[in-house]
């Protein structure tokens, strides 16, 4: 599997050329709360500050000019381990719209 470690503000982004081991290996264990792989199904996007809130009860994520809910079982299974990006994940593909299928905050307590 490729890993896309990119914000999805590129249209269509390449892998990247020489991806960092350790960063690869963790995105590729990582689960939702649901025990769904992350990226097995989807591509990641680390995000920036600007693409990601908390709205409520909910997060939020910032993807191709639209605000999507982040549903509490989209959520990143902290099980996986610490995020080592320091920053959001957000694990999505496209067909007729945007599907969300994990989540990780960028600040995890």
């Amino acid at each position: 599997m490729t890993l896309w470690l990119l914000s999805q503000s590129a249209a269509f982004p390449a892998p990247p050329s020489n991806p960092d081991p350790v960063l690869h290996e963790w995105f590729d264990r990582q689960r939702s709360v649901r025990g769904i792989l992350c990226c097995s199904i989807a591509d990641g996007h680390i995000l920036s500050d600007e693409e990601w809130r908390i709205n409520g009860a909910f997060y939020e994520v910032y993807i191709r000019g639209e605000w999507h809910r982040v549903l509490p079982s989209q959520l990143r299974d902290t099980a996986g381990g610490p995020n080592p990006t320091g920053r959001a994940i957000v694990w999505y593909t496209i067909r007729d719209r945007v599907i969300i299928y994990c989540f990780a905050p960028g600040t995890e307590l």
